[in-house]
């Protein structure tokens, strides 16, 4: 499989001023071949949350709950498509972004919008529009996926991040990004 991440660049009137089309990126980290194990065998399968802990995602079937969930809605920088600051290469032990840029109009903040999942023929995709409200550039260095999934062990929702990449964007002041990260093959 591979990950690619695209970046839709806006200044504050809405004029694109950057595509970068679909960049080739990295890493799915051991969680996304957690999730993929736990529904090909249909068996709860450890993992590591998103807080560094030790859980159990629930197999497919295995009850009424959600599972490998990356929908989210506005306002949630929790779950879904997230972005950071951090510069550190990532690698298949990853368990959350470096530094994670958060929801707001503040300083060092950046509005996330809706994270929608499309898919074709060979790909899945999450999407998602950042704006940048803060008052001055911000510039996103790490791109992640976060899934919710029902863990066994808590016996409740938790959060695991699957797939980590680096990729650097500078959002102007008052304008924003779509940020597309598609994994395919």
């Amino acid at each position: 499989m591979r990950t690619y991440v695209r970046a839709v660049v806006r200044d504050r009137d809405g004029r694109i001023i950057r595509d970068t089309g679909y960049r080739r990126t990295n890493t799915l980290t051991k969680n996304f071949y957690a999730f993929l194990k736990c529904a090909m065998k249909g068996e709860d399968t450890a993992c590591v949350r998103d807080d560094g802990t030790a859980g159990t995602i629930e197999r497919p079937g295995g009850g009424t709950h959600g599972f490998m969930e990356v929908r989210a809605v506005e306002g949630d920088d929790d779950k879904g498509l997230l972005v950071g600051t951090g510069t550190t290469s990532p690698t298949r032990d990853d368990y959350a972004l470096e530094s994670k840029i958060a929801h707001g109009t503040g300083s060092g903040q950046l509005y996330y919008y809706q994270t929608d999942v499309l898919y074709g023929s060979d790909y899945v995709e999450a999407r998602r529009t950042f704006n940048n409200q803060s008052g001055a550039d911000i510039t996103i260095n790490e791109v992640g996926l976060v899934a919710l999934y029902y863990d066994v062990d808590a016996a409740a929702y938790r959060r695991a991040l699957i797939a980590r990449s680096l990729f650097t964007i500078t959002v102007p002041d008052g304008g924003g990004t779509t940020l597309y990260y598609r994994i395919s093959g």
